[in-house]
Formats: C-alpha cells, structure tokens, sequence
C-alpha cells in the first residue's frame, strides 16, 4: 500500500472511531489520550475531523465521545453488503424452515433495531418485514436483548433519552419495569417480545456474540403470531435458535 495512503490523516481518523467503538462506555478526552497514544493537540484535531463528518457526537456533558448516526448507518451498509451476506441468508432460512415461522437478523443503530436481513415463513398469518424495516428497541425482542447486553451506565443512559412508546396494552413504558425484564433477560440469555410492539405478534430472540463471547454484535429472532407462537411454546425452539446464532456469529466476527 501506498505510504502516503497508509499515514492519511483522514485514515488514521477512521482508526479513533474503531477505537471508540470497541469501548464498553462513552470514552472521555483523557481516556482515549491514553488509548489512543496519542497526544492531546493532535486527538483534538481528529476528534473535531470526526464530528465534522457527522461520523462522532459528543454526549450533553460535553466530556464524553461516541458514535453518531452516520458512522452506525455506514456499519450497517458494510455488514449488509460483505462476503458473508449469503451464508447469512442461508442459515436464517435453515431457521425459518425448521421452526417454521419467520426469522430475522437485527443490528442496533442508535435508539432503533434493523432489520439486517430477514426471510419469511411459507404460512399464512405473518406479518411483512423487510430488510432494512426498524423497530422500537424498548418493546422489541432483539432491543430488550441489546439493551440487556449493555452496561448498566450505557444502558441506563440511552433509556433517559428514549420515548418509551405504548404500542400496546403489554408495552413496557416505566422505566423502572423495565430495567427490571432487562435484568432478567441478562440473566436467562433470552427475550420474548409478547404482543408488545404489535397486537397479535410473538418474538423470541437470542444474542449474537462476538469472539470473545461477551458483546453482543447482533440479535437472531424468530417470529410469529401468537396462535402459533407464544411463552408454552417458545423455550423450545431455543437450541435451533442459539446453534444458529453460533453460526452467524463465525459470518459477523
């Protein structure tokens, strides 16, 4: 590779945000001085290069530094366009057709879950997502598995500044209610969405992990209507669920 390309300022910006992004808190100035190895004058220049391209924002306390919209938006982009796209595809429709119900494959950006990919069941009464479609993260199976996953100062952060939206009579909207689910998702490694989000909709949804098998990367879930599917029933489709979550993690990782 080219020396000028290889000590580009812009590229050596891009390398904070990797930085950052493997952090399990909003870094501050001198955290990532000491990260980093960098100093002070030239981090500041970088981290204003960032903001500037809308790619990092800073948090309200003005100290703190994490990843904006764009810069989880182009993650999804990347994710949803790499080699593995197609191995991916192909064990979501190994769990679609197994269980037979609907199964999709989520991300987190920002306060929403995306839908990275998703294949539908071959029955009647299914509800139509598509690639791409978002979702509520308080009243969702894969956002109460990311929120779960969260550190608790992270967690308790993004939920502050969350609209806790009643969809239906079974949303969650107090915060206090629902930290405590959360706890208790954390604990079990799995999340039911019981007509929270949508009347008539159950959900079931287990984490993707990363190598290291502590963060979570993404959510694998599978869904139905609640004629179908519901808590008698769901439990047992787990271990299908969990070996394919292994499998997306190796397309992930």
């Amino acid at each position: 590779m080219d020396e000028a390309i290889e000590t580009s300022p812009a590229l050596k910006a891009f390398s904070l945000l990797e930085i950052i992004a493997a952090m399990d808190h909003p870094p501050t100035l001198a955290e990532l001085t000491e990260t980093a190895n960098l100093p002070k004058p030239t981090l500041h220049r970088w981290l204003s290069m960032l903001e500037g391209a809308e790619l990092l924002r800073r948090l309200p306390d003005g100290r703190r530094y994490e990843l904006a919209d764009r810069a989880t938006a182009l993650a999804f982009a990347i994710l949803s366009n790499n080699p593995g796209s197609t191995r991916r595809h192909q064990i979501l429709d190994g769990v679609a057709r197994e269980l037979g119900e609907s199964c999709n494959l989520t991300v987190l950006q920002g306060a929403e879950v995306v839908y990275l990919d998703r294949v539908e069941a071959s029955q009647p009464l299914r509800v139509a997502f598509q690639k791409g479609s978002r979702v509520p993260v308080h009243c969702s199976a894969s956002g109460k598995i990311f929120l779960s996953a969260m550190p608790k100062g992270r967690r308790d952060r993004l939920i502050a500044t969350l609209k806790l939206v009643r969809h239906t009579e079974n949303t969650l909207v107090e915060p206090e209610a629902l930290a405590a689910e959360l706890d208790a998702i954390k604990h079990q490694g799995f999340s039911l969405d019981d007509e929270e989000f949508l009347t008539g909709l159950f959900c079931v949804a287990v984490p993707i992990l990363d190598r290291t098998g502590r963060e979570c990367i993404a959510a694998l879930a599978l869904q139905g209507p609640v004629v179908r599917l519901s808590r008698d029933n769901a439990e047992a489709r787990l271990p299908t669920l969990r070996d394919a979550a292994r499998a997306l993690a190796a397309t992930l990782t």
